[in-house]
């Protein structure tokens, strides 16, 4: 009885140290909200929708969206609108946006944004669509979508 008593104590003391030490070394938290999510209504559902939102980074360390994707939708792609030198708008596709230590990313018309394409719903005002939004550090952070007339 007192050499099981011994062992139990002995693995218990372990288990306690070895929590101690993951405990004691700092790490870096990527604390993200997402707010003000709203979606384009689309004509048709052959017509792509744009999606805007803003990322705040509340945390300790960097951190960047990914990727992007919807159950409704065959496609959700994160662009950004800019203007050549001859005037002309245009979008070109990011690959990984970051989100830096206190910093905002603000989604909007003429500047980043979500292309949906491929919806499996025609979208109308009042609905809701949800967007999974995966970040590298934060994980997947699901977010209803307003559908707007604009």
């Amino acid at each position: 009885m007192l050499r099981l008593t011994f062992v139990i104590l002995s693995v218990l003391s372990l288990l306690g140290v070895a929590g101690c030490s993951g405990a004691a070394q700092p790490s870096a938290v990527s604390t993200l909200t997402v707010s003000d999510a709203w979606v384009r209504m689309t004509a048709g559902l052959a017509e792509p929708a744009a999606g805007y939102l803003t990322i705040v980074n509340h945390g300790t360390a960097d951190d960047a969206l990914v990727s992007a994707s919807s159950a409704q939708a065959a496609l959700v792609a994160v662009h950004q609108s800019s203007m050549d030198s001859a005037g002309m708008m245009g979008m070109d596709p990011v690959a990984r946006l970051d989100c830096p230590i206190g910093g905002t990313v603000a989604f909007a018309p003429g500047g980043y944004h979500l292309m949906i394409s491929g919806l499996a719903v025609q979208l109308e005002a009042g609905d809701r669509l949800e967007l999974d939004l995966v970040f590298e550090h934060a994980g997947t952070i699901v977010v209803q979508a307003d559908v707007r007339q604009t």
